[in-house]
């Protein structure tokens, strides 16, 4: 069995003298979505913000077969981590076909993936000399997804991807998604789980910064842990 594409163990996080995630475990087998469920505050874009360099934490993180605990979030993205956050910023004055192509890291080879991914989204083939920052909140991530696969990352870490979006985009980004997970590995965070039960796969659900209920998430809905644990 090869190893996992992911592999996190003893996660510590806080800010301050608060303790956001203490001893978390997890991994990403290569070629599978994950998904972390939880309510707000539970420390879901937390572990993902540590997993991606960009936050100080305490534990082991192996992306790939590389101990990349001390990286910083740079070298974990050129290494082939892509991490698309809930709100996604863009570059003042700089327009969406400007973006793409930094996004690119300047490979021309990347050009092929960049347009196949293009055409899950034909909005923004007519936005391409629009300046990024007036897109609509949809758009942008939208754009995110693009720009996060433009790379071919061997894993992606998706924050809340459909948050806060219109149905009808909502729509298009869970049939990205389910195109995204075709093509590599996801770790997802959702708080929508219509959005996650579509994607299907294994689930953790988080609360406090400490998974407590983990299998497939199909299993987990069906027996009412999930609702369970979301409600309020």
């Amino acid at each position: 069995m090869s190893e996992p594409i992911l592999s996190v163990s003893g996660l510590g996080v806080g800010y301050g003298q608060t303790t956001i995630v203490s001893g978390l475990d997890l991994s990403v087998e290569r070629g599978e979505v994950l998904t972390m469920l939880g309510l707000n505050g539970a420390g879901k874009t937390t572990v993902l913000k540590a997993i991606a360099g960009l936050l100080p934490h305490t534990g082991r993180v192996v992306f790939d077969g590389h101990d990349v605990s001390r990286w910083p979030g740079n070298r974990i993205n050129r290494a082939g981590l892509a991490y698309v956050p809930q709100g996604m910023g863009v570059y003042p004055g700089i327009s969406v076909g400007e973006h793409l192509r930094l996004s690119r890291h300047f490979q021309d080879e990347r050009i092929d993936m960049q347009n196949e991914v293009l055409d899950w989204f034909p909005i923004l083939k007519e936005r391409m000399k629009q300046d990024a920052q007036s897109l609509s909140g949809g758009q942008r991530k939208m754009l995110s997804f693009v720009m996060a696969l433009s790379s071919a990352p061997s894993l992606v870490l998706l924050d809340e991807p459909t948050e806060g979006v219109a149905p009808v985009v909502r729509e298009q980004l869970v049939e990205a998604l389910a195109q995204v997970v075709k093509r590599t590995s996801v770790l997802l965070v959702e708080q929508n789980l219509d959005t996650a039960l579509a994607i299907g796969g294994r689930c953790h659900v988080i609360e406090q910064g400490a998974i407590v209920e983990s299998g497939m998430i199909r299993d987990l809905h069906a027996s009412g842990v999930i609702e369970a644990r979301l409600s309020v």
